[in-house]
């Protein structure tokens, strides 16, 4: 509470100030404070989520749960390909940021155009996979974020892949 306290009188000063400097400075400390929380989150999240039954971890940061398993004598898919897929994307926090399913329409892309974790997982997918993703900060769209998603957010998709052309 005395925190809450100590900010708001300095967000009030500082907004009497004529120092426009002030409240910049002010602005950046507290995205600095949010994004370092994200990122410390996130790893901690990845870390402890590699003791759950079944999780595994394809490299540092990217992490996935097989759901459903395809058939696997079909092919995996190149960057280069057209993938259609279904992707459930939530943050750590259970907002979906994004959902292909709830839109009930697939997506067709390339691999290559997506997020580097992503690009990492989908070749190791076949088609009728249904995985559960986790993806690093750092492997998705770090300390940049995106309108739906904070800085060093963590990424959570079910992702069902369902054709390759």
């Amino acid at each position: 509470m005395k925190k809450i306290t100590q900010l708001c009188l300095l967000l009030f000063l500082a907004s009497c100030s004529q120092e426009k400097d002030i409240m910049d400075n002010i602005s950046l400390n507290l995205g600095d404070n949010m994004t370092n929380k994200n990122l410390q989150e996130a790893e901690l999240f990845l870390d402890s989520n590699l003791a759950n039954s079944g999780v595994i971890e394809v490299e540092s940061g990217l992490q996935y749960l097989v759901m459903n398993s395809g058939d696997a004598s079909t092919p995996t898919p190149l960057l280069s390909d057209t993938i259609t897929a279904h992707f459930h994307g939530t943050l750590l926090d259970g907002t979906v940021f994004w959902s292909s399913v709830d839109m009930n329409e697939p997506l067709t892309i390339k691999p290559s155009q997506l997020i580097q974790g992503c690009q990492k997982i989908l070749p190791l997918m076949r088609v009728g996979d249904k995985w559960k993703v986790f993806i690093h900060p750092d492997m998705a769209y770090g300390e940049e974020g995106r309108p739906t998603i904070p800085s060093n957010s963590v990424l959570i998709f079910d992702l069902e892949l369902l054709a390759i052309e």
